[in-house]
């Protein structure tokens, strides 16, 4: 197709994307709607060596990939609940809500938890930050001070927790952006199918490759005079003359 013929096929159908676009956008707001809101809060932990050197520092790096794991585990969980006194949460639960992230580079650690209640995900996420510190310094505290660990959490502790989900915003731009997609997909389907439909004599002179030698009016059409009337008419003209 010529560009001019898409640019007709977004005139004649224009109507069509616009209301597919429009359903699919809002059948996405009406998702984020019914959905649970969820809220995570992040705490950084920085894991500092006592000296500069690089086989320590390698060996910090090999361990923050093993602090992840320890953070991620169904024994975090179960001390972290202990921690708080909760009663009504079992520690298989409160592992999937509790992640963790190791920064090589920087020597730090991300923990994140999520949680329907924002408040109690904080609480959650600096009561696993505290049991990981304690750890961590009770482990240097056996060690030689030249090759000891120190863990401090960041920014004050575990952060104020924001809503990590619905996204409204990415829901909304894939209805639109589904919408416009599946919309144009529609149009070039009618399109199509009305491209097939023959509509001229000259239509079918191409489809077939064969001279039309008649046609069949459509129904609804003036008819021309009926043959009665006709006859009539030549008998009163002939008596007149």
């Amino acid at each position: 197709m010529e560009l001019w013929e898409y640019v007709e096929v977004l005139l004649r159908w224009g109507w069509v994307i616009i209301l597919v676009t429009a359903l699919c956008t809002a059948a996405a707001l009406g998702f984020a709607t019914l959905q649970t809101p969820r809220y995570t809060s992040i705490v950084e932990i920085d894991v500092t060596p006592a000296r500069l050197d690089l086989g320590l520092s390698q060996t910090v790096v090999n361990l923050l990939r093993n602090y992840v794991s320890s953070i991620k585990s169904e024994s975090m969980a179960r001390r972290v609940i202990d921690r708080l006194g909760l009663s009504d949460i079992d520690a298989a639960s409160l592992q999937e809500q509790i992640d963790a992230e190791a920064r090589e580079s920087e020597f730090t650690i991300k923990i994140e938890v999520t949680d329907r209640d924002p408040v109690f995900a904080q609480r959650l996420a600096q009561a696993t930050a505290e049991v990981f510190v304690g750890d961590v310094q009770a482990f240097a505290q056996r060690q030689d001070p030249r090759d000891r660990l120190t863990a401090t959490m960041l920014n004050g502790g575990a952060q104020a927790a924001g809503q990590t989900w619905p996204r409204n915003k990415l829901l909304a731009f894939a209805g639109v952006g589904g919408g416009l997609g599946l919309g144009l997909l529609i149009a070039l389907a009618l399109e199509w199918t009305r491209v097939d439909v023959v509509q001229t004599p000259g239509d079918m002179e191409d489809r077939l490759g064969l001279p039309v030698v008649g046609n069949i009016p459509a129904l609804g059409q003036p008819s021309r005079s009926k043959p009665g009337r006709a006859r009539a008419k030549d008998r009163t003209g002939a008596a007149a003359g």
